[in-house]
């Protein structure tokens, strides 16, 4: 069977990556989510078809990971037949809720081997409005992994979630899920912005329970890599929903369009000039001086 352990030395394996916002609609209200809950509901697919989309990425003759996310990528019309398109030539990551049952359909339409790691997002707060137990999202995440899908578990680290987090983790474990890591929550709560009103204590749980090497510079504002030669712009890129392809959330500086054929990326790696680094999950793959191999791996047990 696929191995479906997942550790973070993967990434390497990909020359070219590429984040891409496919939609801006999700069935869930999650209190901490950026998406603008007002905005009418849009969709990449609902103005290009599967495969225009496909060639747009194979024009650029380069092989690409593709990381999707949304909004809920699998409430999106279209989104089976685009991932087959994908992966003809490429290959893909997707952070999903795991609510659809059209997860269930996957594999009938993308080889594991096509797909990095499937981000399973657990946000407790809806999760529990539908799934009390979260037996229908573990039931989908030991689906994906018996079909030899890699998939890590994102459990957001919402202040009140803090008191039951390690036993949430246990659970999930105990239930046969492989890989879990904790994120960082980035907002307010209760009158307190978020990451800077973690005490030490939470810092150190957090990181513990993360499988990404960045995490605590996160937790700490301390995520800059200002001077540091990296690869956005060259290797690594953000797309918006229409296809606007930037450098990266950090420095947001516009490179064309991949749906148009304008996309022109850089010849080199250059200096970061942001004084903080907004994709800071993304650096330890693409900063310069972690071509060495530095990474905390998921500790197995």
């Amino acid at each position: 069977m696929h191995n479906t352990h997942f550790e973070m030395e993967i990434f390497h394996k990909y020359e070219n990556k590429i984040f891409w916002t496919i939609s801006n609609f999700c069935n869930f209200k999650c209190p901490y989510c950026y998406i603008d809950k007002t905005q009418k509901p849009y969709y990449i697919t609902e103005n290009y078809s599967p495969e225009y989309i496909a060639d747009c990425f194979d024009k650029t003759g380069k092989t690409w990971l593709i990381m999707l996310a949304g909004g809920e990528p699998f409430i999106m019309p279209q989104f089976l037949p685009l991932m087959r398109e994908l992966t003809k030539n490429h290959h893909i990551q997707i952070s999903t809720n795991l609510c659809s049952d059209e997860v269930f359909k996957f594999p009938e339409y993308v080889s594991p081997e096509k797909v990095m790691v499937i981000s399973a997002s657990l946000h407790v707060p809806e999760r529990e409005k539908v799934d009390p137990e979260f037996e229908k999202f573990i039931e989908k995440c030991i689906f994906l992994q018996e079909k030899g899908f890699r998939v890590v578990v994102n459990y957001v680290i919402y202040p009140p979630l803090l008191s039951r987090i390690v036993k949430d983790f246990e659970h999930l474990k105990n239930k046969g899920i492989i890989n879990m890591t904790a994120f960082t929550f980035l907002g307010e709560y209760d009158g307190k912005p978020y990451p800077e009103s973690y005490t030490e204590d939470e810092i150190k749980l957090i990181s513990t329970l993360s499988m990404y090497k960045r995490e605590e510079d996160i937790l700490r504002c301390s995520a800059s890599y200002k001077g540091v030669r990296c690869e956005a712009g060259h290797r690594y890129f953000t797309t918006e929903l229409d296809g606007t392809v930037y450098k990266c959330r950090s420095i947001p500086t516009a490179m064309g369009n991949i749906l148009d054929g304008s996309f022109k990326p850089d010849n080199k790696n250059r200096k970061c000039t942001a004084d903080i680094c907004i994709d800071t999950y993304m650096a330890e793959f693409i900063l310069d001086h972690n071509k060495s191999g530095l990474f905390r791996f998921f500790k197995k047990s």
